[in-house]
């Protein structure tokens, strides 16, 4: 059973079309890094994931279901944790959080304790667990932020920009923390973010979203300049350094207006993406 199936759906809110006829299916255990324009629909894909929006048209199963809000077996981390940067309870506390939500699934059969220990232990969370959010760095509330999602041990993991405003060490220490939680549950993970090369170790696929259009397969049979020149419209060229680095040439303009990253930009997390057809903003998407 795939934990994704998307056939033909189509998204529309208001009068404005997110992205048309998008047909993929994700394995379990697999990790899919979700790439494309602000703008494009990558947060909305989450919310049609988690129930919170309904297709236009086409069909789509979660984990061999019709999707629906609370689902247990499906983790979210949402976008830009300002008030987490602020907020006084302490890092035990927030995760409990995650389990008096749902108020089923393992919570039937383990104690609220138990399942939270655990998912401190999962993220490397323990040792600072007693310590208000408000005193952390950025990369252990990340950490912590992947606790609280992952409390239940879901099927299914979806991560919305969890780089965000993290420096390249808090970064890598946060790949390396999805890929230890894929390898321990089994869980597949679908990664909202700006720039593939952080991810390219781990990722499995890449779906990638621009103008209105949706295209996932593997790294290499997306992030090629084939596929990113029909996507755009316009022509992309990709050279890899030495380092394995892909750099992409012809999105200059996306790259000279990022998106602003960091916890000091803390809104709805599909705002942009509801309000702003595909193309229109700019972000470092590579």
């Amino acid at each position: 059973m795939n934990a994704l199936d998307f056939n033909d759906v189509s998204v529309q809110l208001g009068d404005t079309t997110i992205w048309s006829h998008a047909t993929f299916a994700l394995a379990p255990a697999t990790i899919t890094a979700v790439l494309g324009p602000n703008g494009a629909g990558k947060s909305t894909l989450l919310k049609v994931v988690l129930g919170m929006i309904e297709p236009r048209e086409g069909s789509l199963r979660v984990l061999g279901a019709a999707p629906t809000r609370g689902n247990p077996r499906v983790g979210y981390m949402a976008q830009s944790r300002h008030a987490d940067s602020l907020s006084s309870i302490t890092a035990r506390d927030y995760v409990g959080l995650g389990f008096d939500g749902p108020r089923f699934g393992w919570g039937r059969t383990r104690s609220k304790h138990e399942v939270v220990a655990r998912a401190l232990e999962l993220t490397g969370t323990t040792r600072y667990a007693d310590q208000p959010l408000n005193t952390l760095s950025g990369g252990q509330r990340q950490r912590v932020a992947l606790a609280h999602a992952s409390v239940f041990r879901p099927d299914l993991l979806l991560l919305d920009e969890p780089l965000a405003g993290l420096d390249l060490a808090a970064q890598a220490e946060i790949v390396e923390l999805i890929n230890l939680i894929r390898e321990s549950t089994g869980a597949a993970i679908v990664v909202v973010a700006h720039d593939l090369n952080p991810l390219a170790s781990i990722v499995d696929c890449v779906l990638w979203i621009a103008r209105r259009q949706v295209r996932c397969g593997p790294v290499d049979e997306v992030v090629n300049a084939s596929v990113l020149s029909e996507l755009y419209g316009h022509p992309i060229e990709i050279f890899t350094t030495a380092q394995g680095r892909r750099v992409i040439v012809g999105l200059e303009e996306e790259i000279a207006h990022p998106h602003p990253h960091g916890h000091d930009h803390d809104h709805d997390h599909a705002h942009d993406d509801e309000h702003a057809p595909a193309g229109e903003r700019g972000e470092v998407a590579r």
